[in-house]
């Protein structure tokens, strides 16, 4: 009888813990990829010249990155591809590529790349520049990665908000509509 409440003790903690940080039965990164696949089509649909990030079939390229965990990025590939048909009115295309593998699209359109998994700095590094060559909107759900050059990200206070790395989005060229400047954390 002890030790059940013992255990009812943990669980109610954990529960409570997990409402707390808005995670339940899975990890805090889980959590903000969910948050992200919900945010990502509107950061995309931000940018103001996304007619031009059409590839040849009409539609808007968007690459799922994974580094190490293939399931990962097929979830979120999936997820995207059940939950939105377009994007500011263009049809979207999905494609899953490993992070050393992105460079296969580099001669492609490509509308978004959004980041699956936590990347180490080299391949944040290489997956910036790749998109801001492709003038893509880079997205990441993992908490450090606007600040560390990746340019859209989330920013989570009391309240969701998408984060911006400035430099990173002067440097691709893609100008974002100007509602997500005003309401984004924003770094440098």
């Amino acid at each position: 009888m002890k030790q059940a409440l013992s255990l009812l003790a943990v669980l109610l903690l954990t529960l409570i813990g997990c409402v707390t940080e808005g995670v339940c039965l899975g990890s805090r990164n889980e959590y903000y990829l969910q948050l992200g696949i919900k945010m990502f089509p509107s950061l995309v649909g931000g940018n103001l010249d996304l007619a031009a990030q059409k590839n040849a079939a009409g539609k808007l390229l968007l690459l799922v990155v994974y580094r190490e965990n293939r399931a990962s990025g097929e979830q979120v590939a999936n997820t995207l591809n059940n939950s939105i048909q377009v994007i500011d009115q263009f049809p979207i295309q999905v494609a899953l590529c490993m992070v050393d593998e992105c460079r296969a699209f580099a001669q492609e359109a490509v509308a978004g790349v959004f980041l699956a998994e936590p990347l180490t700095a080299r391949q944040i590094e290489a997956i910036k520049q790749f998109s801001i060559h492709t003038k893509a909107v880079l997205f990441s759900p993992f908490e450090g990665d606007v600040q560390n050059g990746i340019m859209t990200g989330l920013f989570i206070s009391t309240q969701v908000k998408p984060a911006l790395n400035l430099l990173t989005l002067r440097q691709s060229g893609i100008r974002m509509n100007t509602l997500f400047l005003k309401v984004a954390k924003t770094y440098e």
